[in-house]
């Protein structure tokens, strides 16, 4: 490689990093287009920087799926528990919305606290009562019957 060749490599070095890729170089020309093996030199500077970054996260990453599967376990309520909440589900299926006392009532059988039953509830119908055609039909109608109810009694209470 002769001395021109070294200045001419300098040149480009220079020109690849001197911020000039989005516009003309200094002889005028339009933006700089990296070469083949300054794009593969750029590839290979990219991989190298993402395996170090895997690397010195990994351990992180690793306690943090941890502490979910942790957590996601801590969750679930014990089977005894919900077995009660269950037999109390399915003898009510066509209405599954305990009373305050049907609550206060479950929450000595089970051994949960109230806030645990009411999203035990909140959850099961979500997942298994709305998905039941015969359920959202149920619920329809008794949404309706409620709310017309409840314009009726508004209406009375303004004629007086």
């Amino acid at each position: 490689m002769s001395d021109d060749d070294d200045d001419d490599q300098a040149d480009s070095d220079t020109n690849l990093f001197d911020g000039s890729l989005d516009g003309p170089d200094s002889m005028g020309f339009g933006p700089l287009v990296p070469t083949e093996s300054e794009r593969s030199l750029m590839e290979r500077v990219r991989q190298e920087l993402k395996h170090e970054l895997k690397q010195g996260y990994k351990e992180k990453i690793v306690d943090i799926r941890e502490e979910i599967l942790r957590k996601r376990r801590a969750g679930k309520l014990p089977g005894d528990s919900t077995s009660l909440l269950k037999a109390w589900w399915q003898s009510h299926s066509k209405w599954p919305y305990p009373t305050e006392d049907d609550k206060a009532r479950l929450v000595q059988e089970t051994g949960l606290q109230l806030k645990q039953i009411n999203n035990w509830f909140i959850n099961q119908r979500k997942r298994n009562w709305h998905s039941n055609p015969s359920s959202s039909t149920a619920l329809k109608s008794k949404r309706k019957r409620y709310s017309l109810s409840g314009l009726y009694s508004s209406l009375e209470s303004y004629k007086h």
